[in-house]
């Protein structure tokens, strides 16, 4: 095989796997599209009235003489008459006769939309049919109508000066009455609206998937941006009640994806390591409280000392959810009120301490980019191994690309289905124009059905070195998670 036949079967098998993803993330659609047009079908078929058909079959006869030749011609005559006949029974002297033969109780208009006639190819046959709702109904009319045009066809056929007609009709099938009704037709219909409803739904969640801007995973959102995704954190209903994990109860998945998220940031730069980090977001309600929070928790867990600062100003949450005192904080310090030591407040987690945001100024921007706040956040750095720095989000207010300027780097946090695709970018735009590093980007609330987050979810590089037998190949006892982690951040650095 080719290298451009190889690239075109590449092609087609990932053009193949996105439409299958695509029809898997939205086969409730799919399905209740189906339902839906399946049972509406159902439904209106069986509201119709039922529709019952008679037929009645007439043999057209033109007059000859007893030879041969003028019986063959005989017959081409009939055969072009059954064509003109077809015309007449919608007529108005074929279907006054008729109704004038009985008690139909049908008006002209009526009977005329009941009646159809046509000819049997390459022969001599008329057909008369009729429809209605009342089975009787429908084959007296057929029967009053072919009786109707064979005396009207003799009429029409004789001489202007007497004589035999040129040509007749003659019942050789009068109509009998059909129990089975023509329509509805419940089983056809209704398999019709199922396919019809399938293929809208498909056709439906493809195009919203078109014009879909929101972030669903991980590609999508390492699509936008050159820098690595560092962390999916799955959807947990404990994460969102209490905000901050307890490493310490055990492994769940969203506290696996923080420790995956502290061991990527030890990789992203490995010359000069991130240690003043500011986590934001695009808009509010993304995660990035939460993330900076389990964040700062995480690199606490190795035995490093870590400052969690709460640096936005206009809705601070951090002391909300870790249950420290809001009013004595950040704007205390740029105020000249007191000493970053003097204002730092403890927390739950062992080796974890909170700076609250402190009073609402009514200038945040302002106040966080004095070169007060730029020596507040050194001098923590000087104290504490991580500062974590919780801002405000970067398109409504400009605090946070402000507040780049005092940081080693920034972490842009998206929330799977509800950030928007151009808005992640918009900010990764912004950070540029400030010439703000961007670290990395973290993806929250990822939807936990199936994929990545199934039962041994993924495998990072501790995941690896944690998978039974990995060290006792070497001789050695399995360390636990924190001195993975310290052999990773020890280990040399291949290029």
């Amino acid at each position: 095989m080719t290298q451009a036949s190889q690239q075109f079967t590449d092609i087609g098998r990932d053009s193949l796997r996105s439409m299958v993803s695509i029809l898997r993330r939205g086969w409730l659609v799919v399905l209740a599209s189906t339902l839906v047009l399946g049972i509406a079908a159902f439904a209106v078929s069986l509201a119709q009235k039922p529709v019952y058909q008679s037929t009645a079959t007439l043999y057209v006869t033109s007059a000859t003489e007893d030879s041969v030749q003028s019986a063959y011609q005989g017959s081409l005559a009939s055969q072009q008459r059954v064509t003109s006949y077809t015309k007449l029974v919608d007529s108005d002297a074929v279907i006054g006769n008729a109704l004038d033969g009985g008690p139909l109780g049908l008006s002209v208009g009526e009977a005329r939309s009941a009646l159809r006639a046509w000819a049997t190819p390459e022969s001599v046959l008329l057909n008369v049919s009729a429809q209605s709702s009342n089975k009787d109904t429908a084959a007296a009319l057929a029967n009053a109508a072919a009786n109707s045009m064979t005396s009207y066809v003799a009429e029409l056929e004789t001489p202007t000066g007497g004589g035999s007609p040129l040509a007749k009709l003659t019942v050789v099938t009068p109509a009998s009455v059909e129990s089975d009704p023509i329509a509805p037709r419940i089983e056809r219909n209704t398999a019709l609206g199922v396919l019809v409803g399938l293929l809208l739904g498909i056709a439906g969640v493809f195009v919203r998937d078109r014009y879909n801007n929101k972030v669903r995973n991980e590609s999508e959102l390492a699509s936008i941006t050159d820098t690595p995704v560092l962390a999916a954190v799955p959807t947990d209903d404990l994460l969102k009640k209490q905000g901050l994990i307890n490493f310490g109860s055990g492994a769940t998945l969203a506290a696996e994806a923080y420790r995956k998220l502290r061991t990527n940031l030890s990789f992203v730069s490995v010359d000069d390591p991130s240690r003043r980090i500011i986590v934001t977001s695009a808009l509010a309600a993304e995660g990035k409280t939460t993330t900076a929070m389990n964040l700062a928790a995480a690199l606490a867990e190795t035995g490093k000392r870590v400052v969690l600062v709460d640096a936005d100003l206009r809705r601070p949450q951090v002391y909300h959810r870790t249950g420290g005192m809001g009013d004595i904080g950040l704007t205390n310090y740029l105020k000249g009120d007191g000493s970053m030591a003097d204002l730092l407040q403890p927390s739950e987690v062992k080796g974890l301490q909170i700076l609250a945001s402190g009073p609402q100024p009514p200038n945040p921007a302002e106040l966080l980019g004095s070169k007060k706040a730029g020596q507040g956040i050194e001098n923590l750095s000087a104290m504490f191994d991580y500062v974590i720095i919780d801002s405000p989000p970067l398109l409504p207010v400009t605090d946070a690309a402000v507040l780049a300027q005092w940081a080693d780097g920034v972490v842009l946090v998206a929330r799977a289905n509800q950030s928007r695709i151009p808005d992640v970018a918009a900010c990764i735009e912004q950070l540029e124009a400030v010439q703000a590093k961007l670290i990395g980007v973290v993806l929250t609330d990822v939807p936990t059905r199936g994929g990545a987050y199934k039962y041994g979810y993924y495998y990072s590089s501790t995941d690896v070195m944690k998978k039974p037998g990995f060290f006792s190949r070497f001789g050695k006892k399995a360390p636990k998670h924190q001195d993975i982690e310290a052999v990773l951040e020890s280990a040399p650095t291949h290029r």
